[in-house]
């Protein structure tokens, strides 16, 4: 397979002509993070040595860009975060509660814990300051004193929508030529790709790497290391 790399000094790549609809472009194509020389090369390093097929090269540039993407959303989480007096951490776990409609599920520990990778103790500790704050509501359920379920609050909510507030006039700065029908379709796309991230934690899962705190990755690193030291006596 063939890889074609984008390079020069600029991180992003605008295909689309001047005066063009942002949205008569491919969503990958439109303002594309380049991929690094250095990943491509690994990425087809990575395929010759496995001998399995690895991802087209549109592909790979439309990972690449998603997790650019992800990093610039983090970063202004953690700056509004940090606006607010909350650490990043500490706003994620107030965002996967508020982010829950009504038939999802009920938010427990062990599922804010899952969602983003937390160990049991360190959530404990974010839980009570939270709910010390007024941010969430932490009840024990009626018919089994045993689960606990986590709500979130208007002061949460607020916080939220407020944030959102921020992200909307440059997201509408990107998108404010596309009609609804074209934005459903940016909408698919990125649902998708959550989509396939959920199903690489549960593949994660599935192996029994589902690691939730770099002490238990160097633990189950050294366990590895010991086998194969084993192996090879």
């Amino acid at each position: 397979m063939s890889w074609t790399i984008f390079t020069g000094s600029s991180r992003f790549r605008r295909s689309n002509s001047p005066g063009t609809p942002i949205e008569t472009q491919s969503l990958c194509s439109t303002l594309a993070p380049m991929l690094p020389e250095h990943l491509a090369s690994h990425l087809s390093s990575a395929q010759a040595h496995t001998d399995s097929e690895g991802p087209r090269p549109t592909i790979a540039q439309l990972i690449h860009a998603s997790q650019v993407q992800m990093m610039a959303a983090r970063t202004a989480a953690a700056q509004f975060a940090h606006t607010n007096g909350l650490n990043l951490i500490d706003f994620n776990v107030v965002q996967s509660v508020v982010s829950l409609d009504e038939g999802d599920e009920t938010a427990t520990p062990g599922y804010i814990a899952r969602q983003l990778s937390l160990s049991a103790s360190t959530l404990t500790s974010i839980l009570e300051r939270l709910v010390r704050s007024g941010y969430l509501i932490r009840e024990r359920d009626s018919a089994d004193r045993r689960r606990i379920s986590i709500y979130h609050t208007d002061k949460s909510a607020q916080l939220i929508a407020d944030f959102y507030l921020h992200l909307s006039a440059q997201v509408e700065a990107e998108f404010g030529t596309a009609d609804d029908e074209q934005l459903s379709r940016h909408i698919s796309v990125v649902s998708s790709l959550t989509d396939a991230a959920e199903r690489t934690v549960a593949d994660f899962e599935k192996s029994g790497e589902n690691l939730r705190s770099a002490t238990q990755g160097r633990a189950a690193l050294s366990q590895v290391r010991q086998v194969q030291d084993n192996a090879a006596v």
